[in-house]
């Protein structure tokens, strides 16, 4: 009986040791699993972790850039304000009329030079030598802002898009009537212009406009 008893008990001890030692065998696997993925979870925190710092640190460098530019365009427009206040009105109503602003501008600086003042022997005005005689009762034509730079840039601009339409969408013909009309024939005009574009840097916007006589 006494013999019978110690075979039970071996044979429990046996058999807990065994059920102790796979227990243990599965909690190694386990921990070897959680360390694994715990691992690869480091790794790819780390990897957000360098995306994220390399991020702040492009966004830093873009703000340092625009901080820049800021700085530069107060002191241009602190150094030019006619020139700066005629970029601006430029910009506003060339994409207003969908033209590109710096096709406008070459029409500027060759219709006048960039002088708010100018007057032509034709009886042209201001930056965009707004004929008087021939627009004054068509587009309602203030007198006294003539010379006013966003008030002649729009009057300017609604003389191109009137010729531009005329010319069905031809922005060559519609910029050599802007500067000859139907009576004059100065051909060189067009590639004036075309010549004082390239001098402008190309503007690039989502909005579509009319851009080069080429």
């Amino acid at each position: 009986m006494v013999k019978k008893n110690i075979k039970r008990f071996s044979i429990m001890i046996v058999t807990l040791f065994f059920m102790g030692l796979a227990g243990l065998f599965y909690g190694l696997i386990e921990i070897n699993d959680n360390y694994v993925k715990d691992k690869n979870e480091l790794a790819i925190l780390k990897k957000d972790l360098k995306e994220t710092r390399t991020s702040i640190e492009l966004k830093d460098l873009k703000l340092t850039n625009y901080d820049f530019m800021e700085y530069k365009i107060n002191a241009f427009s602190t150094r030019y304000p006619v020139y700066s206040n005629i970029l601006d009105s430029v910009y506003t109503k060339s994409l207003e009329y969908k033209f590109k602003p710096e096709l406008v501008l070459s029409i500027i600086q060759v219709e006048s030079n960039f002088n708010p003042k100018a007057i032509s022997y034709r009886g042209a005005y201001g930056l965009m030598q707004i004929n008087l005689a021939v627009w004054e009762d068509e587009l309602r034509i203030e007198r006294d802002r003539v010379f006013d730079i966003g008030y002649n840039i729009d009057l300017g601009l609604q003389v191109l898009k009137i010729y531009y339409d005329e010319s069905k969408g031809d922005l060559k013909r519609a910029i050599h009537l802007y500067n000859n009309g139907y009576k004059y024939n100065n051909l060189k005009y067009v590639k004036q212009i075309d010549s004082t574009l390239m001098s402008f840097t190309p503007f690039h916007a989502g909005q579509k406009t009319i851009a080069s006589p080429n």
